[in-house]
């Protein structure tokens, strides 16, 4: 499998990108190499080998969801640029 520069080129446009000749045939080139390693991974042999959801033989491992205590008011807002005396205060984003 490979790319075509008419493909890289319509692929940059898709992105919006504005790519010199030198970026493009760079961008051709990597993208080729990329494609060539997936076609080295198409030859290898997985017969027999069962599907698997991670790299991990255990499954996820997870640690217990217990609660812990919070952190003081005066920590956490220590640094706050903004402040109440329990909140932090944020520029408004929705609204007037």
């Amino acid at each position: 499998m490979s790319v075509t520069r008419a493909q890289v080129e319509h692929l940059a446009k898709l992105a919006r990108l504005r790519l010199s000749e030198e970026e493009l045939s760079g961008l051709e080139s990597d993208l080729n190499a990329i494609l060539s390693y997936f076609d080295q991974l198409q030859e290898v042999n997985t017969a027999g080998i069962e599907p698997m959801d991670h790299g991990g033989s255990q499954g996820a491992l997870l640690e217990d969801d217990t609660p812990h205590e919070c952190l003081p008011h005066e920590l956490v807002l220590r640094d706050a640029p903004d402040r109440t005396v329990e909140f932090f205060r944020l520029p408004r984003v929705l609204g007037g």
